[in-house]
């Protein structure tokens, strides 16, 4: 039900409308002069507002003149008769939607009410879609290897050179070549992706060099490639290091003359394309191993572009998880989710070996599955194991292990590995239950049984401080 916020002097026309808009479902609020409108308009804010110019005291224009003036005019319309050229002018300058005279029908009212909340809705859809949109294209990060990465980005974007963008996968090569055609001269044109590890090797070259009718048995059509589409702007090959040997010559020779042939063609076709390629791949390697055509890599490789991996960016964990969760509570228009502060350390301990990628795929889980707040019960099980080279067994003993019977034995390593679990989770103990992979109820028997009792605080700053 939208809200409708009436500003009018005359009792008989300011009764009448709101008699009219509760009978046609909206929700308006009436008052009969501009400063208990503003000081209203300072605790609430109406979906629209009607507003009479000539009204006593503060004028319906003055009042316009102030709250856009504070950056707080809401969807306003004019109710007048009498407003001259020069207030109307003014008006529409300061962003009121539209006029209305007066006398004015019913039906009239109610369709400039309904065509300008529409309008209303689609402009706010808009910006939050262009908002999400930049959202999900920015890089964010402030720690070294991200300055060091945005100053990268910033120098090579405005040249013309290829560039390599080398990475763990999700770590945000795409965002990265994005990145670069949005800084770049090219930026008005095009910007065509294609993952070269995603297609088959038979349909690549069809999707990069295109064909004429007539060229293959289905080829109804001519179809250009890849590179014709992105002619003035810039064409991203991802995950270069998996295309096909046989293929990367043609690549090469594109590369070399800035000329593309479709298949079944006898001509070639000039293209002006900036070409940015990435890989998760050690192209090094492939090359010294026969796996990468050696010319090729030096085409490409221009102005290489490291990556970090999440794991060196601790510093951007509590920037990215939050962005994050606020991303996905919008999209799944959920509630904004508030963040425990013991979920942080163990975001920075965890190795992350998905990278942003998995980081993302774990807020969406929380948003969804999760509660409010996102406490550590709520974070996978692999944040809570030790993280690095597995050893070839859990109990070490030492020259001179203690004579014990083997019940004891058992209790006592049963009960120094809870206790090392506990710690671990911070004595969270639905997180180190699943950890163990028990009942929670039956966790907190045997923490009993066994004597387990978690450190007091007092205590623990006691032993720093003699520490």
């Amino acid at each position: 039900m939208s809200s409708v916020m009436i500003v009018e002097d005359d009792n008989k026309i300011r009764a009448n409308l709101l008699f009219q808009l509760r009978e046609a479902g909206y929700a308006p609020t009436a008052l009969d002069n501009a400063e208990a409108a503003l000081a209203r308009l300072g605790e609430e804010q109406p979906d629209l507002l009607l507003l009479d110019v000539r009204l006593p005291g503060m004028s319906g224009i003055e009042l316009v003149r102030q709250l856009a003036g504070e950056g707080r005019l809401p969807t306003t319309i004019i109710l007048s008769g009498e407003a001259s050229i020069t207030e109307t002018v003014e008006a529409l300058r300061l962003g009121v939607h539209d006029f209305i005279e007066k006398p004015f029908s019913r039906e009239r009212l109610m369709q400039m009410l309904r065509n300008t909340l529409e309008h209303t809705a689609l402009r706010r859809e808009v910006a939050e879609l262009r908002s999400e949109l930049a959202g999900e294209t920015a890089i964010l990060g402030n720690s070294p290897p991200m300055q060091k990465l945005h100053e990268l980005i910033t120098r090579a974007a405005p040249t013309d050179a290829r560039i390599l963008i080398r990475g763990e996968s999700g770590t945000g090569k795409e965002l990265v070549a994005d990145a670069l055609h949005r800084s770049s001269q090219r930026h008005e044109g095009p910007f065509i992706k294609i993952n070269c590890a995603a297609i088959p090797t038979h349909l690549i070259e069809d999707e990069l060099f295109g064909h004429v009718r007539g060229a293959f048995t289905d080829a109804r059509t001519s179809k250009a490639g890849l590179f014709e589409e992105a002619d003035g702007g810039t064409l991203f090959l991802d995950e270069i290091g998996d295309m096909d040997f046989a293929l990367q010559s043609r690549l090469l020779r594109v590369l070399e003359d800035g000329r593309v042939r479709r298949l079944g063609d006898s001509k070639d076709r000039a293209v002006d394309v900036r070409v940015i390629a990435a890989t998760h791949h050690d192209l090094e390697t492939a090359v010294q191993q026969g796996e990468f055509r050696e010319d090729l890599y030096f085409r490409l490789a221009h102005l290489p572009i490291e990556v970090p991996p999440l794991r060196q960016r601790g510093e951007d964990l509590q920037l990215l998880f939050t962005h994050f969760i606020d991303v996905f509570c919008h999209r799944h228009r959920a509630r904004r989710r508030q963040i425990e502060d013991d979920v942080y350390p163990l975001l920075e301990r965890y190795p992350w070996p998905g990278n942003v990628r998995e980081l993302r795929n774990i807020c969406e889980r929380l948003v969804v599955f999760g509660g409010d707040p996102v406490t550590t019960d709520q974070l996978p099980s692999s944040f809570f194991s030790e993280s690095g080279s597995q050893e070839t067994g859990l109990v070490r003993f030492g020259s001179n292990p203690p004579s014990m019977s083997l019940r004891d034995f058992k209790t006592q390593c049963e009960k120094e590995y809870i206790e090392s679990i506990l710690q671990r989770t911070s004595w969270n103990v639905a997180a180190a239950a699943r950890v163990l992979d028990i009942q929670r109820t039956y966790l907190h028997q045997k923490t009993a049984a066994l004597g387990l009792r978690r450190p007091q605080p007092e205590l623990v700053e006691v032993a720093e401080g003699v520490a």
